[in-house]
């Protein structure tokens, strides 16, 4: 008996060291549990005031008195007392006071003060239907009374704001910080057009964007209306005076079809007319249909 409750007790150096740490463990998570339980956070005395200090504030902004009797909420519109008396008044001046005076509930001068500090304005007497709450039949009753002051054309709404659309950007020559203003284009679209630009050596079309890689068809329909390529700052090669680098730069040409300009120039001294790259194979029809502008003589 005492061998076996020996052997069961007996522990290797491993287990020992892992019943230590576990002993360990819930002393700490004993002792923080302590410490929370006597140290919780109180609100201090300058917390508490400013507390009620903001709460003084807010009730101060209403400048409402409840009403003596229980308002009336009938199918999520406000009702209106019985006016005890009707006067003229503007609604955009009219104030808490002369509100209640006309009979009317304090949750609806609530809503009605609230409208105007968030900038609303009423130009003519309809719009006094705006003001939520309002039921058709107190608005008749109120109307004659409504005088609208304080306008040069107290009647009349101001004139609407025409919207003017930004004129279009060129794309030969805005800059990086023109080309983000765009929609769809960031600055690394931006830059990557410019750099296709300078290969190109200008749009003739705008439709050319969608050769920029990155850029997609949807973005290219995007800016029809938002951009435009003005030609006449096209750079335009010599087909008899550049040479085969500058040639083959060109995102049109590239370094096979300029090597073989430059043999075909130097085989017949002078090219006179572009078409000759076509007719002698040197580049496609349809890559000359695209390059044919960027080429003189």
């Amino acid at each position: 008996m005492k061998d076996a409750m020996k052997r069961l007790l007996s522990l290797s150096s491993q287990e020992r060291k892992g019943v230590m740490l576990l002993i360990i463990l819930i002393v700490l998570v004993t002792a923080v549990n302590v410490w929370l339980k006597t140290h919780s956070p109180k609100e201090t005395g300058a917390e508490a005031t400013r507390l009620h200090n903001e709460l003084a504030a807010f009730e101060q902004q209403l400048t409402l008195r409840n009403d003596s009797q229980s308002d009336n909420f009938k199918s999520g519109r406000f009702e209106i007392d019985e006016v005890n008396e009707l006067f003229p008044f503007d609604p955009n001046q009219v104030t808490a006071d002369e509100m209640r005076k006309l009979g009317i509930h304090n949750r609806l001068i609530s809503t009605w003060i609230n409208y105007r500090l968030h900038g609303g304005r009423f130009y003519e007497k309809d719009d006094l239907k705006k003001v939520y709450g309002l039921t058709d039949d107190h608005y008749k009753r109120l109307l004659p009374y409504i005088v609208i002051t304080g306008a040069p054309d107290a009647d009349a709404k101001p004139a609407p704001v025409k919207f003017r659309a930004p004129a279009p950007v060129d794309l030969n020559l805005a800059d990086a910080n023109a080309l983000e203003e765009l929609p769809g284009i960031g600055p690394v679209l931006s830059n990557r057009i410019i750099r296709y630009r300078s290969l190109l050596g200008g749009f003739y079309n705008i439709n050319q964007l969608s050769e920029v890689y990155g850029l997609t068809d949807s973005v290219v329909v995007l800016l029809q209306n938002r951009v435009l390529a003005d030609t006449s700052s096209l750079v335009k090669l010599n087909l008899n005076e550049a040479r085969e680098y500058e040639l083959a730069r060109h995102p049109y040409i590239g370094k096979y079809s300029a090597r073989g300009i430059i043999s075909y120039r130097s085989q017949v001294n002078r090219i006179n007319d572009a078409a000759e790259l076509k007719k002698n194979g040197l580049i496609s029809e349809e890559t000359f249909e695209k390059l044919k502008r960027y080429l003189e003589l």
